[in-house]
């Protein structure tokens, strides 16, 4: 009975001695350079590695003339499911043994059926027909993990089951592949695209040392790259000032001399730096000669970075391994996509990379003066991070209980620090600007906004005295701004208005929980008008900001934020119409800010989905306080009646925006207006976007 299950195919046994079969001669997918350098070519047209060593003429491919190579489709399929039936038909034969092996298992273990089995097993090993591998010897018995439950299990030898593992894992390779090709064929997104957080997610595979240094750029156009990475009067990302330039153009030189010798934690930092440059081209305005690719040299830039910090291990505390992951934080958060959530996971990571290599710690006298200065400059950057990240997202901080004596870095020019420096130069006073000034006032800045989010993210709502005290923190730090780094109407400095908008979205986040309590109990005045003036405030910012700002994830969630809280204000007045008097600012005031803020977000709304839905969801709000006459702003709400659209028939407590519906007045309640279902409802719409990380 087993030899006619066992029975060969037509297609494997010896019933056809005169079929001959001929080998197919493959059509090379690589292009040409990729195939003579043996890098694995992601097979674009170019191909990422020829667009990374600008060879983008030289990328040819020996397949069809758009890319990579494959077979006709006709014939590609026919082969296609020749090769399905044959696993599929070895697979049933072996899933049916199986079956009958363990039918005969059940049955009486007497010595008969144990020498039959002995038999059988004899027979299947002698027959060289079945074209199936020899099974080892038999076991008594092994363990193995149950990979349904997670479980390891006591199982009897069976060796079918391993073949039958290997069957499964050709039919998973072998969809793979087709997969593979059906993506050469028509691409939706580059395939080095990496989506969310990539060092974390494991979005990333490890690759050799010659596949990551081919991915580098020659030498001259890698030379303008740095060059314009440490250009920090212009460069428009700010990035904290925590390499010394000499010292690392002096290892970048070396790298060029002896790539072989170079460490990956170093290659990382380099990458990392590449992308930073890229990302600032991408968003801020592209050369002629990267126009349309410095999106994909971002990414790809990006993921070498991902794979060198992995390569090297971010726990052997190697040199630049906090340097490189801060750098890479910095892209992240500049991204154009809502990564908040990713980016707080990281910057966990950070900071425990920064305490296991000890920045948290000051220096001690047996550490150079130039390495102890900028780790205390590291470690600051990273706990600013931490406070940024936290506060952005809403979570709780990383490195609020980690104690550190590290000193607050000195106000000190780059060229006042050396390799050979033996004495640290007194610091400058903080008017006078300097590469470390920015980052030392942001430093005390963020350390606010990281009790801010600390307040926020309690289980239980705190004092209001506690309250008061942030925002005192908060002021003070402000209004010690250096002239420097004040905001000037019609000059675009990147870093300063980065500060001001922080500086605002503090006070809007701190406050926003009393705007209500703010009209009607005079304790909570302060509350309401710092809330309304700092949402005026980053409003009013959009001229300076430009198109190119709504660009970015963290501007656009700043703006919502701000005109969220204007919309609450004029819904409160609304109900509360029938009190008499002026109110300031007049209602026609927050409506012509939210207008304007409305057109700027329609210049971004395609951009990305989340800037389509935030559009989406303004302007239906705004809808329900402008004009049905003229749609122009409309008039305070004390004025009289027929003067005013401001009128229960027209104004609509509810806003129905795109399947989503948010109830002012349903979740408004005596003591105020319930900021956790209005957290909900606009959690609700983001995840409609798709994931932020």
């Amino acid at each position: 009975m087993q030899s006619q299950d066992l029975a060969p195919p037509t297609w494997a046994g010896k019933q056809q001695p005169q079929k001959i079969t001929t080998r197919r001669s493959r059509v090379p997918l690589s292009c040409d350079p990729c195939r003579t350098r043996k890098l694995k070519c992601n097979r674009e047209k170019p191909c990422q590695n020829c667009t990374a060593r600008s060879e983008q003429a030289s990328c040819n491919f020996r397949g069809p003339k758009n890319g990579a190579g494959t077979l006709p489709n006709g014939r590609r399929s026919a082969d296609e499911e020749v090769l399905r039936q044959r696993i599929d038909h070895l697979e049933g034969l072996v899933k049916r043994l199986v079956g009958e092996r363990q039918q005969a298992l059940s049955m009486n273990n007497s010595p008969t059926h144990t020498a039959h089995a002995s038999e059988s097993s004899g027979s299947i090993r002698s027959e060289p027909e079945t074209g199936l591998a020899a099974p080892a010897p038999v076991r008594n018995a092994v363990v193995e993990i149950d990979r349904d439950s997670d479980r390891s299990v006591h199982l009897d030898a069976n060796d079918w089951h391993a073949v039958l593992e290997e069957i499964k894992e050709i039919k998973r390779s072998w969809n793979q592949d087709l997969d593979d090709q059906s993506d050469y064929s028509v691409r939706d997104i580059l395939s080095h695209t990496v989506d969310g957080t990539s060092l974390l997610f494991h979005q990333v595979k490890a690759i050799d040392r010659i596949e990551i240094l081919s991915s580098l750029p020659p030498k001259p156009t890698a030379d303008r790259l740095i060059a314009r990475f440490f250009d920090r009067e212009t460069f428009p990302i700010t990035l904290p000032p925590i390499l010394h330039q000499p010292t690392f153009m002096r290892e970048y030189n070396a790298q060029w001399t002896s790539p072989s010798q170079t460490n990956f934690i170093w290659l990382g930092l380099l990458y990392s730096i590449l992308s930073s440059t890229m990302l600032a081209f991408h968003q801020y305005g592209e050369p002629p000669e990267y126009e349309g690719l410095s999106e994909s040299l971002f990414q790809l830039y990006r993921m070498r970075t991902a794979q060198c910090l992995l390569i090297g291990d971010i726990a052997k505390c190697l040199p630049y391994t906090v340097e490189a992951l801060r750098l890479n934080a910095t892209a992240e958060l500049n991204r154009r996509d809502d990564n908040r959530r990713g980016l707080w996971i990281m910057t966990g990571v950070v900071v425990r990379a920064a305490i296991n290599m000890g920045y948290h710690r000051d220096p001690g006298p047996h550490v150079p003066v130039l390495e102890a200065e900028y780790r205390r400059r590291t470690w600051l950057s990273v706990i600013s991070m931490d406070d940024m990240a936290s506060f952005a997202g809403g979570f709780p901080r990383t490195a609020s209980s980690v104690y550190s004596d590290t000193l607050e870095p000195r106000n000190l020019h780059d060229w006042e620090l050396g390799e050979g420096t033996t004495v640290l130069p007194p610091s400058r006073p903080l008017t006078e600007r300097t590469a470390a000034s920015y980052l030392i006032i942001k430093g005390r800045l963020f350390r606010v906004l990281g009790r801010v989010a600390d307040f926020n993210s309690a289980p239980s709502l705190g004092s209001y005295q506690t309250v008061l005290e942030i925002d005192q923190a908060l002021y003070d730090v402000y209004a010690n701004f250096p002239p420097h780094l004040h905001v000037i109407r019609n000059v675009v400095n990147h870093s300063n208005l980065s500060l001001l908008m922080s500086y605002h979205r503090g006070m809007c986040t701190l406050h926003r929980r009393f705007l209500a309590e703010g009209r009607d109990d005079v304790r909570f005045q302060v509350s309401r008008d710092r809330c309304i003036s700092s949402a005026l405030a980053l409003l009013d910012l959009q001229d300076v900001l430009g198109g190119v700002y709504y660009k970015i994830s963290q501007i656009r969630q700043v703006l919502t934020l701000a005109a969220m809280i204007l919309f609450l204000e004029l819904e409160l007045r609304r109900r509360d119409s029938q009190i008499g008097g002026a109110q300031a600012p007049e209602s026609a005031v927050l409506i012509r800010a939210l207008e304007k803020s409305c057109a700027r977000l329609a210049e971004a709304k395609d951009t990305t989905d989340e800037a389509r839905k935030i559009h989406q969801l303004l302007a239906g709000m705004l809808s329900s306080f402008s004009s049905v006459e003229n749609g122009s702003a409309v008039e305070p709400a004390h004025a009289a009646p027929s003067q005013t659209p401001f009128e229960p028939s027209i104004l609509s407590p509810r806003f129905d925006v795109a399947n989503g519906t948010f109830s002012l007045e349903k979740d408004m309640t005596e003591g105020g207006f319930d900021w956790t279902a209005y957290d909900n409802f606009l959690a609700e719409a983001e995840h409609d976007v798709g994931p932020i990380y």
